[in-house]
């Protein structure tokens, strides 16, 4: 029996995403002449511009899950409008171009690790749409493109020219996509996105956490060493919170305690140090976990929800309701993000001093909604709101 009702922060969320969220962007924020816009201004219409291929892979990815939370909305259509924008991104070496201009033309960028991680990641969820094995010979070849990242203590470089720092950030996602990709494959292929995730999961267990404070950094030099520096020794609430979703995964998977330890520990962090008196998760601790930038932006909110959520699965009695508890205070934190937006949009930041910021919406929003959406759902066991 579900433990939500139908006035319970998820609820309403799932409501607003399924009613307001979704249609918006299936209709304003599709590119007619390919793939999706970028933001939505305040009177629904689609502010032109350069795509990223972070943004692409993001919206399929929304739209390949949209079915399963209830939405009855032209689904799949979303998803292969966006899938047909695919090949304007890919390179002849097989990784993606980051950006394209507002005519569907290639930028002079580098190639950017965050964009490949996308792309992987929103593809994966496309097979569940159109099948076939054209998907999944595409993300063969960018996972082994990849190999020329590659960096000799683990992971892979954040850029081709390399640049500096490296990021905990696109390493994150790269987990996300093969954990996506190892579930739909078989064979030498399931093995081969295993070996991927669990070189990522360890750099991340050996390089990425400090072991005093438990906390998972975002920046590192060269050989994979913390960064020093005031404006880079920087630990995200938000990333805390989703680490400790993708190496709970992982951790269950492979049965590692490790990971299973680290990723409680990391969900306890970003509770404990990062969520202000009002509730909202903010923006940046320093590594001494002290306040760096108490600002809040709407995607760390679906990430607590994810992280707790799935702490719910997981445990029982006093410990899921607690976790039940805090997934319902961080969905109610990310729909301050939506009330008074025009509607199916959101705010993308509140300041420290609480004041929404008034500026066009995100697309890239929508993935941690819809993330936070049917993680929710599944915590509770509730059927989606009609």
């Amino acid at each position: 029996m579900s433990t939500r009702t139908t006035g319970a922060p998820s609820a309403r969320l799932q409501d607003w995403l399924l009613t307001s969220a979704l249609p918006l962007w299936s209709q304003a924020g599709l590119d007619p002449d390919g793939g999706f816009f970028e933001r939505i201004d305040a009177g629904a219409g689609a502010v032109r511009g350069p795509r990223r291929a972070r943004v692409l892979g993001r919206q399929i990815y929304a739209y390949s899950r949209a079915p399963a939370l209830g939405w009855t909305g032209p689904a799949a259509g979303v998803v292969r409008h966006g899938l047909a924008r695919l090949p304007a991104f890919v390179r002849p070496d097989g990784l993606v171009q980051s950006r394209l201009d507002d005519a569907g033309r290639p930028l002079e960028a580098p190639i950017d690790l965050y964009d490949q991680a996308f792309i992987l990641f929103g593809t994966a969820h496309a097979v569940d749409v159109v099948g076939g094995d054209a998907l999944p010979a595409f993300a063969a070849t960018l996972r082994e493109a990849l190999a020329r990242f590659a960096h000799p203590l683990g992971g892979y470089e954040e850029a081709l020219p390399r640049t500096l720092p490296l990021r905990a950030n696109p390493h994150m996602h790269l987990l996300e996509a093969g954990l996506a990709w190892e579930a739909r494959s078989d064979g030498s292929e399931r093995a081969n996105w295993a070996a991927f995730c669990d070189g990522v999961a360890t750099l991340a267990l050996e390089r990425m956490i400090d072991p005093d404070t438990g906390a998972l950094h975002e920046h590192f030099d060269g050989d994979w060493r913390r960064a020093t520096a005031p404006d880079l020794a920087v630990v995200e609430p938000g990333h805390q919170f989703e680490w400790a979703w993708l190496l709970t995964r992982w951790g269950e998977a492979r049965g590692d305690d490790r990971a299973l330890t680290a990723a409680d520990r990391l969900r306890q962090i970003g509770e404990g140090h990062g969520v202000d008196a009002s509730g909202l998760t903010i923006a940046e601790l320093g590594p001494d976990l002290g306040v760096q930038a108490g600002h809040a932006r709407l995607w760390a909110q679906g990430e607590r929800a994810k992280a707790w959520a799935q702490r719910a699965v997981r445990v029982e009695g006093a410990a899921r309701t607690e976790a039940l508890d805090r997934m319902e205070a961080a969905c109610a934190a990310l729909m301050r993000f939506v009330t008074d937006a025009p509607a199916g949009g959101w705010r993308d930041r509140i300041t420290a001093d609480g004041v929404p910021v008034e500026e066009s919406a995100p697309a890239s929003s929508l993935y941690h909604i819809v993330g936070a959406a049917e993680e929710t759902a599944g915590a509770t066991g509730s059927a989606p709101i009609p």
